[in-house]
């Protein structure tokens, strides 16, 4: 007797650019990745010099001399967080609340522009895997991001709530669904315990910083989870850009795939433009991370679509053909919602059906 094969166990891991793509997808003109804050962070910063640092000379040159149009507000934060002063740590503290009410002004923007829409691509992303014969098994995500998208999405595609790891107090936890681990936290939880659910009053979260500050409850719980949750066969990160304010993720994904006592490490495969896949090749090569063209059937078909000819596999193609994909792909295209119409195609082709009770899935088939 034939065994049936078992399915490939996924785990996802959503940056920030994953709700961006999502909010983009229906057509919004708001966006929340750093570059479309760092205009509104400068005002706010301005305004601090008008206000609480009037006449302050040390701080006026500080902001003269390193806030801009491409600022990292992160790793300012960070280099202000270790000065000896208690006037630079303080005005760290105030760049932390600016970002905090630019970002969450933007996202109560768009809630109030989209409403439950502005969680399309996650919803349609859950709902491949109630697909009769998805080969695969959804075995729970991370996330780093401070919205509600994914919540509102399991609400959207699941009838039962989201399991956060921890206590998060009027989550249904007679009915465990979709384990999502919120590691940096959530506008949407409140900082007390048991863990309210409201978007008023003081987050729970870790500020922007390139050391992320995680010994403390919920955030060393959530961590060692992430841990167990990542005893998978594939990782997908989507929307996470893996620079230098991502060092701790790092650390977890080498421990987690090189110094555990499991036999082979899972794979990584990355939902974003080609050319940042190549880049964390050159910069990280012990994660392993493959581009959206080297995970087949959907890198063969990408490549027929930039190239023109019969789907092939991209690791086959000559240097010269690589680059002219390369070029073709670009980077100024929204690689979730392409990767997830890949996706519907592929399993429409191998199953005949992807239809599902929601259609979320399905709907990508006719889309654009």
């Amino acid at each position: 007797m034939i065994e049936k094969a078992s399915r490939t166990r996924v785990v996802y891991l959503f940056g920030a650019g994953a709700s961006h793509a999502c909010v983009k997808a229906v057509g919004s003109p708001h966006g929340i990745l750093m570059r479309d804050l760092v205009p509104l962070l400068n005002v706010k910063v301005h305004d601090l010099l008008q206000t609480r640092y009037s006449g302050d000379g040390t701080i006026t040159a500080l902001v003269n001399a390193v806030i801009g149009e491409s600022t990292d507000f992160e790793h300012v934060i960070t280099f202000l967080d270790e000065s000896p002063s208690a006037l630079h740590r303080r005005f760290a503290d105030d760049l932390r609340e600016a970002f905090e009410s630019v970002l969450r002004q933007r996202l109560d923007a768009i809630e109030a522009e989209l409403g439950g829409a502005r969680a399309s691509l996650y919803a349609a992303l859950l709902d491949m895997y109630k697909v009769p014969g998805c080969p695969e098994e959804l075995c729970g995500a991370l996330t780093i991001n401070y919205d509600d998208y994914i919540e509102e999405a399991v609400a959207t595609a699941y009838d039962q709530p989201v399991d956060f790891g921890v206590h998060v107090h009027a989550a249904d936890s007679s009915k465990p669904g979709l384990r999502l681990l919120k590691l940096h936290g959530s506008f949407g939880w409140q900082d007390a315990w048991p863990i309210p659910l409201s978007k008023a009053g003081t987050p729970l979260w870790i500020p922007p910083g390139i050391q992320k500050a995680k010994d403390r409850y919920p955030f060393n719980v959530l961590w060692g989870l992430a841990r167990e949750l990542l005893d998978c066969d594939v990782l997908r990160i989507v929307g996470c850009r893996l620079g230098a304010n991502d060092w701790d993720l790092i650390s977890l994904l080498f421990t987690t795939r090189h110094a555990s006592h499991t036999n082979r490490p899972y794979t990584i495969e990355l939902i974003d433009a080609p050319l940042r896949a190549v880049e964390l090749q050159v910069a990280f090569p012990y994660l392993d991370v493959r581009s959206i063209l080297e995970v087949e059937p959907i890198g063969s078909q990408l490549v027929s679509e930039f190239l023109g000819g019969a789907p092939r596999a991209y690791t086959n193609l000559a240097p010269e053909e690589q680059e002219r994909v390369m070029d073709a792909a670009g980077s100024n295209k929204n690689w979730f919602r392409l990767w997830l119409k890949q996706k519907a195609e592929a399993l429409f082709l191998e199953l005949g059906s992807v239809k599902t009770p929601l259609g979320a899935f399905e709907n990508l088939l006719e889309a654009y």
